[in-house]
């Protein structure tokens, strides 16, 4: 279990597989899972391990997409999946509240916006579900975010190796600064939230 959060270790002992499965999870399902050091680190990583750029963003993509239509199936059937241990310890209220209230903020583009900020991104689609977003709409702002979030990722990853061949070599480093950079939104918007109250 451990090993899903060892980025390096799921694309070089998994290869497609991996970065197929925690996407699908990252993106509907469970939360800390690293979504975006994760497709940067494929991109970063192509050419080393042999992976074919353009199987690997439409893998992403699909991925991506589909997880977020579980997402939106659990929002919908939450209160029958409540009966289950494992939703209930996933479900986090906090985090559904949070996301409520991001989803109040942004309305329909927030299924785009979310898609780049981490655990926001994975309870959109619930709340969507949640709040019986329009199914069409959902299916088209959600192919319009798993588009844009699979190719800018990995294709950020992939541009920057090919820049700096040796960038490959200081991997965590680069994995740290990917996290920080992902979550520094979601501060942003707690900290606005308690400047306005104070």
């Amino acid at each position: 279990m451990f090993h899903l959060f060892d980025i390096t270790y799921v694309v070089s002992h998994y290869g497609y597989l991996g970065i197929f499965v925690i996407v699908f999870l990252e993106s509907g399902v469970f939360p800390p899972l690293p979504g975006d050091s994760l497709l940067f680190t494929a991109g970063l990583l192509v050419a080393v391990l042999n992976l074919n750029l353009f199987f690997l963003i439409a893998l992403i993509f699909v991925a991506t997409f589909l997880g977020g239509v579980l997402g939106y199936e659990i929002g919908v059937n939450l209160e029958k999946l409540h009966r289950f241990p494992f939703f209930k310890k996933i479900l986090n209220h906090k985090h559904i509240e949070t996301t409520h209230k991001f989803f109040a903020q942004y309305g329909r583009f927030a299924v785009i916006i979310s898609r780049f900020v981490p655990v926001v991104r994975t309870f959109v689609p619930i709340v969507a579900g949640i709040a019986r977003m329009d199914y069409i709409k959902f299916l088209k702002y959600s192919l319009i975010s798993s588009a844009l979030w699979s190719s800018s990722m990995t294709l950020l990853g992939f541009f920057l190796g090919k820049a700096f061949p040796h960038i490959k070599d200081y991997i965590s480093l680069v994995i740290v600064i990917i996290v920080v950079l992902s979550v520094i939104p979601m501060f942003w918007e707690i900290f606005r939230k308690k400047k306005e109250h104070n």
